[in-house]
């Protein structure tokens, strides 16, 4: 018993780190993602522009208890239709 207890305790988070893990997820969009283990903030996904990605990593770096942040994320990249200004109407 003792040997499951300490395999539960070692692999599950800190309250600590969920809790901060919770706040951030607050503010992502869809498709990013984060991950807070031992007081790391580490970004993964694609964020819609880099505002966004430095907002997530600042609250990050806001909250007590994270030690530093890695930005393993991604940015979208912005289509553009090119519109054809030569045609004439008919």
């Amino acid at each position: 018993m003792g040997l499951c207890f300490c395999l539960i305790s070692c692999s599950s988070k800190s309250l600590k780190d969920q809790r901060a893990q919770q706040e951030i997820e607050y503010i992502l969009e869809p498709g990013a993602q984060v991950d807070v283990e031992e007081g790391v903030a580490t970004f993964t996904g694609t964020f819609p522009n880099e505002d966004k990605l430095k907002e997530a990593e600042q609250t990050a770096r806001n909250i007590k208890g994270i030690k530093s942040v890695i930005n393993n994320a991604t940015i979208a990249h912005q289509i553009q239709t090119a519109v054809d200004t030569t045609s004439t109407t008919n």
